[in-house]
């Protein structure tokens, strides 16, 4: 498959994203109702044509992530626009490490492609419960492209690891709005409850690691992908890990509004 996208024009992969990401949608029964709640959270509102477009969208970033092997450094930085990457290393001048953190939305594979192709040091956490271990090395293989090092969730030395990696003043990269784990706490998310790892700004306060939210979406007003990172969160400006959780799901929240049709959530998180 990844050979075949060398020699697939741009027009026909658009096409097949919008066949295949439209058949999803007739097809998908329970993960179509599931982005239905989520954009009633979000909009108050969700149309068939609006859960169809969180499919096709779905299948244009997945359509780019199979393209990852063929991807030059060059070739990923041209299809990007990011605000604010100098962020990146005025944290890590200070040594302490930092916190990456996003939503499911956009092309978060590639954001981390396209920061190891600045020379960013990166650790990324997935899981290998849900989708199993080949799932695991297959995304192994294409995040570690540019030299992302994946952590798996599972590991019981996973919280020690992730603390011995932002002392060594690298980037850990964690999700923020799905209790993969199931060891989060339950939070106001939209006005609603819903179970949230709280591992982020435990990891905050153990270490002093500032917390940056950041995001990378399609754009059709950029080359492909546009986003940013907000301004680090520091721990120390907080009393308590549950207070600086708080100011994280509001950033959280508010990338998801700007790009509600590519929040890509396909299991239930409401309680």
């Amino acid at each position: 498959m990844t050979q075949l996208l060398l020699f697939t024009p741009a027009f026909l992969r658009e096409f097949l994203a919008i066949t295949l990401g439209t058949l999803w949608f007739y097809f998908a029964g329970e993960r179509r109702e599931i982005i239905r709640e989520n954009l009633i959270a979000v909009l108050g509102k969700a149309e068939d044509k609006d859960i169809r477009e969180v499919f096709i969208n779905f299948m244009r970033v997945y359509g780019d992530i199979l393209n990852i092997p063929n991807m030059s450094k060059a070739y990923i930085q041209s299809m990007v626009r990011v605000k604010n990457i100098n962020y990146f290393q005025q944290e890590l001048n200070k040594g302490k490490g930092i916190i990456l953190v996003s939503p499911h939305v956009g092309g978060m594979e590639l954001s981390g492609i396209y920061l190891t192709s600045l020379g960013l040091p990166l650790y990324s956490v997935a899981e290998t419960k849900g989708p199993g271990i080949n799932f695991f090395r297959f995304y192994n293989r294409y995040r570690a492209h540019f030299g992302n090092k994946l952590l798996p969730l599972e590991s019981r030395k996973l919280p020690f690891m992730l603390m011995r990696t932002l002392k060594k003043n690298k980037i850990v990269v964690l999700i923020g709005d799905r209790d993969i784990s199931d060891s989060g706490t339950t939070s106001e998310f939209f006005n609603r409850r819903a179970s949230i790892p709280k591992g982020i700004t435990f990891l905050s306060k153990k270490t002093g690691a500032p917390v940056m939210m950041g995001v990378l979406a399609l754009d059709p007003d950029s080359p492909r992908y546009s986003g940013g990172v907000f301004k680090p969160i520091y721990p120390e400006d907080f009393d308590s890990a549950d207070e600086m959780l708080k100011e994280v799901i509001r950033l959280m929240e508010k990338v998801i509004r700007m790009y509600p049709f590519q929040w890509f959530v396909f299991q239930k998180i409401w309680k």
